[in-house]
């Protein structure tokens, strides 16, 4: 299985109401497990900031090893940042043809989506978790994003 398609994969469980995921392909096995702490649903006054934060914090994946991490903590000006929730290749129209979801001086609102995010053929929105004026938009249509990297910052 190649990088892209485990962090796909991560990322997707990460999103997903699942505590368990294997998979077999082409004689090696991949298990994915959420602890049962982490399958309890979020109280809203803490709710998980990310799937990725969430599935560091909680699960584990095994491929012969065990392995876990912490992510560090966002800097404070994060909060006027669009990010991206997953791994996948964003899109900023709903179509090719299409004009774009948001344009710079366009204000947000919070859950307004900005974009769709494209990994292993399923089209994920992405929603604004923060509302103001988009400054800029830094990325490109079509581009491949990671998780939690900045799209969009507003003012």
């Amino acid at each position: 299985m190649d990088t892209q398609a485990l962090k796909a994969l991560i990322d997707l469980f990460g999103r997903a109401p699942l505590r368990e995921l294997e998979i077999e392909e082409g004689g090696q096995t991949l298990k994915i497990t959420r602890s049962e702490q982490a399958s309890a649903p979020a109280s809203p006054a803490s709710p998980l900031s990310s799937p990725q934060s969430a599935l560091a914090e909680s699960s584990s994946v095994e491929t012969g090893a065990s392995t876990s991490a912490t992510q560090p903590e966002a800097p404070p000006e994060a909060a006027r940042v669009v990010t991206a929730p997953m791994y996948g290749t964003l899109h900023l129209s709903p179509s090719p043809d299409a004009p774009p979801f948001v344009s710079v001086g366009d204000t947000l609102s919070v859950g307004q989506q900005i974009g769709l995010i494209e990994a292993m053929k399923v089209f994920t929105p992405v929603k604004s978790e923060v509302a103001g004026r988009i400054e800029a938009i830094l990325v490109t249509d079509g581009s491949e994003v990671e998780a939690d990297q900045p799209l969009m910052r507003l003012s």
